[in-house]
């Protein structure tokens, strides 16, 4: 399972095959067709769950107690099955499968470390489970 840390508001994103973004917008991705690679842009980290592990762990979840761990890890930066584009270049990708170029419409400013002082840009994506008429 792969999922994205957002380094502008802290969310966690896990990726599905249309276009997922963090809170503030600025992290978003997808799996493409093959369900395996993806492709994201913006702020983020890429993270990983061993899907075996973690569905074990679910599987043996106890009552009471610490937990049951399971196998998770940061994705390299390089790494074969995630591709960071630029926003300009990222398509989303909707429910129907369709997709249709970004459209920017803002800059933002990070606040504080590590980025304190970068531009970056930011998009609005509409929400398809809120009603924003």
């Amino acid at each position: 399972m792969k999922l994205l840390y957002c380094n502008t508001c802290r969310d966690i994103v896990k990726l599905s095959r249309t276009t997922r973004t963090c809170q503030c917008g600025a992290t978003g991705g997808h799996y493409r067709e093959d369900g395996l690679n993806a492709i994201y842009y913006g702020p983020a980290i890429p993270l990983g769950f061993a899907n075996g592990s973690f569905h074990e762990a679910l599987g043996n979840q106890p009552e009471f107690g610490k937990g049951t761990d399971y196998k998770a890890f940061v994705i390299p930066i390089v790494c074969p099955t995630m591709e960071l584009v630029d926003l300009s270049d990222y398509t989303v990708i909707h429910e129907d499968g369709t997709g249709q170029p970004s459209e920017v419409d803002e800059t933002i400013r990070y606040a504080g470390t590590p980025n304190e002082g970068l531009n970056i840009k930011k998009i609005r994506i509409k929400n398809v489970f809120k009603n924003e008429d």
